[in-house]
């Protein structure tokens, strides 16, 4: 299966995430991302100039080797210029001195705790992109280098970017003290009173 398929095949699985980086790239500055668990989540490179991703799964080095996979990216980009792609097949937990520190965005969805372990690459007021699926949201709340700086929520089928009423997020439903020695033991989201489907973090 080529590389075309084998996208379009598990973007149906987990859903198309265009609008979601589409959404980012008309209101964010972003030309370079950062990756780390990425799978074959290549969306995207089809709205930033340079993205990095990171993955020990197996079946990711295989696809990312294809040589058609650039003429993929390019057909459907939507940005002036060629992109850059680069895909390191290795733990994202472990230190990467040959990444750049200054990326634009840091992606983490579905992939443990990105937050903690890849934050040193992203520039100061860099963005972190993150859900809770695995507990990271609630990771970079506690970590006292990210401020939460907008959320990303589902309307009638329409992703909204706001930056209204902020406090309202990451209060917990019950009473409990929330550490981070919790959320790697638990890797879960906290039930929180108001959620969101995706967070954005400042670097600060």
């Amino acid at each position: 299966m080529n590389p075309a398929e084998l996208y379009k095949e598990y973007m149906q699985k987990v859903g198309d995430r265009s609008e979601l980086f589409e959404l980012l790239g008309k209101n964010f500055d972003i030309e370079s991302a950062l990756y780390p668990g990425s799978y074959i989540d290549i969306t995207p490179s089809f709205f930033f100039h340079k993205t990095v991703y990171i993955d020990n799964f197996k079946k990711t080095e295989k696809f990312f080797a294809q040589r058609n996979l650039m003429n993929l990216i390019l057909r459907d980009k939507k940005y002036d210029g060629e992109p850059i792609l680069k895909f390191y097949f290795r733990d994202y937990t472990k230190n990467f001195e040959e990444l750049d520190k200054d990326f634009d965005l840091l992606i983490s969805l579905y992939a443990g705790f990105v937050s903690k372990y890849c934050k040193k690459y992203l520039k100061k007021e860099g963005l972190l992109l993150v859900n809770n699926s695995h507990g990271d949201a609630s990771m970079a709340d506690l970590d006292k280098e990210f401020s939460l700086y907008a959320v990303i929520y589902r309307s009638n089928r329409k992703l909204y970017l706001s930056q209204k009423n902020l406090e309202k997020y990451f209060v917990p439903k019950k009473e409990m003290e929330i550490s981070i020695e919790y959320l790697e033991k638990k890797m879960k989201g906290i039930g929180y009173k108001k959620t969101a489907s995706f967070y954005l973090f400042k670097k600060v």
